[in-house]
C-alpha cells in the first residue's frame, strides 16, 4: 500500500549542498502527524476533509512565503488521493497517522526506529528510480 505525505513536512528531507537535519525518531514523526492533522481538522470531528487539507496546506505554503500553483494542487490532491484509498474525500485521523508513519518506515531503511540524513536522502532516491520505472512501464502499456 503506496501511502504518502509530500506537503505536510514529516520528515525533513536536505539536499547535500545543505546542512543536514538531525535524525527523525519515529515517535516524533507520529506525534507531528497528529499534532498537523488536528490544526488542519477545521470542526475537530476526527475527519479531515479535501477542503481542510487543501485550506491547511495553503497556509503552509502561504506562512514560508510561497504562492500555490496548479501544479502544486494536483500534487496535493494526488497525496490526498494516495491516504483516501477508499475515495471518501475523507480521512479519519488514524488512517493520515498510518500514511505518516508509512512514509517514515518507507525511509527506515534498516528499521530501527530512526531515519538519518543518509537513509532520507537514499530512499528518496529510491523512490524517484521506482517512480520512472513505474512511467515507463506504463508508458510501454499503452
Amino acid at each position: 500500500m503506496r501511502k504518502c505525505l509530500g506537503l505536510l513536512p514529516v520528515l525533513l528531507l536536505a539536499g547535500p549542498a545543505l546542512a543536514d537535519p538531525p535524525p527523525v525518531q519515529r515517535a516524533d514523526v507520529q506525534r507531528r502527524a497528529e499534532s498537523e492533522f488536528d490544526k488542519a481538522d477545521a470542526n475537530h470531528d476526527g475527519i479531515l476533509t479535501r477542503d481542510e487539507y487543501h485550506a491547511a496546506l495553503a497556509r503552509i505554503v502561504k506562512a514560508k512565503g510561497g504562492t500555490p500553483t496548479a501544479t502544486g494542487w494536483a500534487k496535493v490532491d494526488a497525496q490526498f488521493d494516495a491516504v483516501d484509498q477508499a475515495h471518501t474525500g475523507r480521512i479519519p485521523r488514524g488512517n493520515f497517522v498510518a500514511a505518516a508513519l508509512a512514509h517514515f518506515d518507507g525511509a527506515d531503511l534498516n528499521h530501527d526506529g530512526t531515519v538519518t540524513p543518509d537513509e532520507a536522502r537514499k530512499a528518496q532516491s529510491i523512490k524517484r528510480k521506482m517512480a520512472k520505472e513505474q512511467d515507463k512501464a506504463a508508458r510501454a502499456a499503452h
